[in-house]
């Protein structure tokens, strides 16, 4: 066994990027006879060094530290209305997590269109309402003070316990419709001051003034004055503690939706999102572990554009659905949840989009009944790995995974914290580096700022379980599933990059070898990021795929 501060010190060495995973691994081979069992001494060092190490990168990470500096309730909303981060109050105070989207805080989509069109005009805090789980339709509003976060691409919302600046005046005549007039009473009432006080102040009658009061308890929802004084003054109060304005919203920001959903079989949560044309053609989104489920603007911008209604089911582990029970087989249970969100919708035939890895259930779905595949259009997928040389032929910093998931369950789960690790320490902005760093064309076209939002949503979708969903994902990778490949008129189209280091161009004989009939559609110049480049082409074969379907089942009938 390596000597205990030896090996603490490596740990963090790893973590920071100064040791490679491979140093680890040379440091634990005595151990590493074991498929399963790690000795109790070396398993309390490595678990007391990882917790302090990612405490520290907790700590420090940048989009955490948005809500994590607020004692009141705040929390982070990326461009497409998902909750990337929040902190203990906001968490306890919408009974919701990370990952979350705009229902679960009572926010509709037309609210926060409007609240993006505010900030996109004038520089400065608005105003967003919401409304706590399970609220009827005559509760009381909680009034969220927001502000744009441009380097993150985030708005960063506070529910803080009172004079407000122009902007908040403005936003209180944008998100409740009030006139100057109602502002201004409801200014003095939140000062305390009675229908007389203010009918003296504004030189009114006291009858004229009451009804004023009765037309903004109307607007506000707000069922007295005391109720309507306590929101203004909760709304004023924020100004106090918000020390910086935030930035001026793009005019150019996105605004193609993404609804965020959940359901539960079994007593697991599943999580799901749709965006594109509601009713539009089905397709069924199975992401892979690099680029999120609809997190980048141009896949939302382009299912609408080509009538796609996408239906993106977060893989277990991954953004809010919980991993299965160990026990369980983790492709039967990938594919059981997915058929329950596709059940709860009512939809029983689908065109599917799968990245990378999620090839494999997509596949298994094939051999299940009740559900009806017009094709499956796989990009970057890797074939079963039959030879070792496979694994030898990718990027150093990606086959160790693979092999420490082959060797033994417990190395996986180490290299998996300490990736999760150095995501944390290289933070939203630069974590793909994980992935990508000296791999081209991918970490060249990842830089770009033209996918900065996704990369940034994409972030809190993959710590949000610590890494869950790529040990699921390689528990599924090691098995061998080349029989799912056999099917005969299997209708599958493989999209592949010729650049693609982890799955060099030689490897795709592998998928011919086994059908020869698969077609694959060769990308020049691209690797592993077509998925992200090349989306256009992506999504117009999918739209292409659905309407020939179609076609020749009007033509059976």
């Amino acid at each position: 066994m390596p000597d205990n501060h030896n090996l603490k010190e490596l740990v963090s060495a790893v973590a920071a990027r100064k040791a490679e995973f491979a140093d680890l691994i040379v440091a634990l081979a005595p151990d590493l006879s074991s498929q399963a069992i790690l000795p109790t001494e070396l398993a309390l060092e490595l678990s007391t060094a990882l917790h302090d190490l990612e405490e520290r990168a907790t700590g420090h990470d940048p989009l955490y530290k948005l809500v994590n500096d607020h004692t009141a309730p705040a929390l982070a909303l990326n461009e497409s209305g998902q909750v990337v981060a929040l902190n203990a109050g906001a968490a306890q105070l919408f009974d919701m997590r990370s990952g979350d989207g705009l229902v679960a805080l009572g926010i509709s989509p037309e609210a926060f269109h409007q609240f993006k069109e505010r900030l996109a005009t004038a520089q400065g805090p608005t105003l967003l309402k919401a409304y706590r789980k399970g609220s009827d339709e005559h509760a009381l509003p909680l009034i969220l003070v927001g502000m744009y976060h441009q380097k993150l691409k985030t708005f960063v919302l506070n529910a803080l316990q009172q004079h407000w600046p122009e902007s908040i005046d403005l936003a209180f005549a944008g998100v409740f419709g009030l006139s100057a007039s109602e502002r201004h009473i409801l200014a003095l009432l939140s000062r305390g001051c009675s229908s007389e006080e203010i009918a003296e102040e504004r030189g009114s009658s006291v009858t004229t003034v009451r009804q004023q009061i009765k037309s903004l308890l109307q607007k506000l929802g707000a069922k007295s004055q005391v109720q309507a004084a306590t929101m203004a003054a909760s709304a004023a109060t924020a100004m106090d503690t918000v020390t910086t304005k935030g930035d001026l919203l793009s005019v150019h920001y996105d605004d193609y939706p993404m609804s965020i959903h959940e359901l539960f079989r079994e007593q697991r949560r599943i999580g799901w999102r749709r965006f594109g044309k509601p009713g539009g053609r089905p397709v069924l989104f199975l992401h892979g572990p690099s680029f999120g489920a609809g997190d980048f603007p141009d896949e939302r911008r382009l299912a609408a554009q080509f009538g796609l209604d996408i239906i993106a089911v977060e893989r277990a582990g991954y953004g809010r659905t919980e991993p299965s029970d160990k026990t369980e087989d983790p492709l039967e249970s990938q594919c059981h949840d997915i058929l329950a969100v596709l059940g709860s919708l009512s939809i029983s035939k689908v065109t599917i989009l799968s990245h990378e890895v999620a090839l494999i259930p997509a596949l298994a779905l094939m051999q299940h009944s009740g559900i009806q595949i017009n094709g499956v259009v796989s990009v970057s997928a890797a074939p079963p790995f039959k030879e070792l040389e496979q694994i030898n032929a990718m990027p150093a910093h990606q086959a160790i995974f693979i092999q420490a998931a082959r060797h033994a369950p417990w190395l996986a789960r180490l290299l998996i914290r300490l990736l999760i690790l150095r995501m944390r320490k290289l933070g939203p902005e630069q974590w793909p580096k994980v992935i990508f760093e000296g791999v081209e064309p991918d970490e060249h076209l990842i830089r770009k700022n033209s996918l900065k939002q996704g990369v940034v949503a994409a972030y809190g979708f993959y710590v949000n379980q610590l890494g869950a969903g790529y040990l699921e994902d390689l528990r599924i990778m090691i098995q061998d599933w080349g029989h799912l490949l056999e099917t005969p008129n299997l209708p599958l189209t493989l999209i592949h990059g010729s650049h693609n280091a982890s799955t060099p161009l030689s490897h795709l004989n592998i998928f011919r070898g086994i059908n020869p009939d698969i077609p694959i559609e060769l990308v020049e110049g691209e690797g592993l990021t077509l998925a992200v480049s090349q989306t256009e082409r992506i999504y117009k074969t999918l739209a292409t795929i659905a309407d020939s379907r179609n076609c020749r089942l009007a033509n059976e009938h």
